[in-house]
């Protein structure tokens, strides 16, 4: 063993509930197996007939997540917020009993959630339902009474029920049925969020500011107002291929399939986690997040800031094991990604590969879900497909397709871009501990 670098961080247990299933494991065999997790749309209080398709939580997994939390929490909960809990738990299990000792208080707590600041169709709708039945005096006449009940709380605006009703409090059911009373902060808008809590968990474990810290990536873009909202800017697949309707860099690709999920990683540093007798899975070293190209920067900016990234760390492109490509499956993103990735590894023959056409777009739990794929890397030494995707769409990038590539892999580099305007990067590598 070797814990000579005083800075490294990193991973001792991941928990993952996603389309695929429950664990990383799930999401790998579906990866391996170009087995797509994506279904037909469907919700009990929204009907449409142009999103046809969803990366949908098994039901049977939601349930898990729901009868994770303590009862009395339920009430201020949401699925995707269950399914979170349900993602620490699993990570802190991995992390092992030791992990356990650590106080409350030095445990660090960093969430990363969609950005669903309406309330949903279906809180205004249980919220309609009720007063429709309602026997009282008041039936049917105090607006300011069904939108309490929509808030979750029909007696009074209560805070907590506020930010239940909005999606937001993935932080507060997390610290509270997990027991995180130290360092924390919440960061909200799908994978630049990811990236925001990453970085802030690095900086709170090599400042001290806590002995573990807890990363959780969560949401679902299933609220009709912001599918909506996703379906005029010509960002969704019109689902003409069904479940393998995300061509993730091909010819006829047309938009992406957006889902739902919740990841969760422990993080430490490698000489605490060596001392209670944990096992690092990844290290984590570092990320990069800045406005794309809606923003005004270019794919050559976003190759040059790939680089300074991997330059931080004494890197260079084609030392690289494997790039993760987002890979949306929109004609703009594609397009622009094909020029990044052309820019940054510039005939270095480094595999290009995504998971994007197994779940779909995630969000929050997108980033995350990546890195917990990079002990799975390293340990089958291969780097699955891209499924759907016949042949390179640049003569000078090694796009993976047809079957998987044998490789040793020692490194990571996943690429991210948001439908708001930012694109950000994440590395990471096989831990010096193993």
């Amino acid at each position: 063993m070797c814990t000579d670098i005083p800075d490294e961080i990193v991973v001792t247990g991941i928990g993952a509930v996603l389309p695929t299933g429950r664990g990383p494991g799930a999401l790998w065999t579906a990866w391996r197996e170009t087995r797509p997790a994506l279904s037909p749309y469907r919700d009990p209080y929204v009907r449409s007939r142009r999103i046809t398709h969803f990366g949908h939580v098994p039901d049977e997994l939601q349930k898990q997540g729901r009868d994770s939390v303590p009862h009395k929490l339920r009430k201020f909960g949401t699925p995707f917020t269950f399914n979170a809990v349900l993602a620490v738990q699993d990570a802190r299990r991995q992390a092992g009993e030791s992990w356990e000792a650590i106080p409350e208080e030095r445990r660090g707590l960093y969430v990363a959630q969609d950005d669903s600041t309406d309330l949903s169709a279906a809180a205004f709708t249980k919220a309609l339902d009720r007063a429709r039945t309602d026997t009282s005096a008041q039936v049917g006449a105090d607006l300011q009474r069904v939108v309490a009940e929509a808030f979750g709380n029909a007696a009074t605006f209560n805070p907590f029920t506020v930010i239940r009703a909005l999606n937001n409090n993935t932080l507060a059911l997390v610290s509270i049925a997990e027991r995180f009373r130290g360092d924390c902060a919440a960061f909200v808008q799908d994978a630049g969020a990811a990236l925001g809590a990453l970085e802030r968990a690095l900086f709170s474990l090599r400042h001290g500011h806590c002995d573990t810290a807890m990363v959780v990536g969560a949401g679902s873009y299933n609220e009709a107002l912001k599918l909506a909202g996703l379906y005029r800017a010509g960002q969704l697949s019109a689902g003409g291929h069904g479940r393998d309707s995300v061509r993730s860099f091909a010819p006829d690709r047309d938009g992406t399939v957006v889902g739902e999920g919740a990841v969760a990683l422990v993080l430490e540093r490698a000489e605490d986690a060596v001392a209670r007798g944990a096992r690092p899975l990844v290290e984590v070293l570092g990320t990069r997040l800045r406005p794309a190209l809606d923003g005004g920067v270019g794919p050559a900016d976003l190759a040059e800031s790939a680089r300074a990234l991997l330059a931080a760390h004494g890197m260079t492109p084609d030392v690289l094991g494997a790039v993760l490509a987002d890979g949306k499956g929109t004609v703009h993103h594609d397009a622009v990604e094909i020029e990044l990735l052309r820019t940054l590894l510039k005939d270095s023959r480094v595999p290009v590969s995504s998971v994007r056409p197994i779940v779909g777009t995630l969000g929050a739990a997108g980033p995350l879900a990546e890195l917990a794929l990079a002990p799975e890397l390293f340990a089958a030494g291969e780097l699955p497909p891209i499924a759907h995707l016949s042949g390179s769409p640049d003569e000078g990038t090694d796009f993976v397709t047809g079957s998987a590539r044998k490789r040793r892999i020692d490194s990571v580099l996943s690429l991210h871009s948001t439908f708001n305007g930012f694109a950000g990067a994440l590395l990471a590598r096989r831990p010096h501990t193993i």
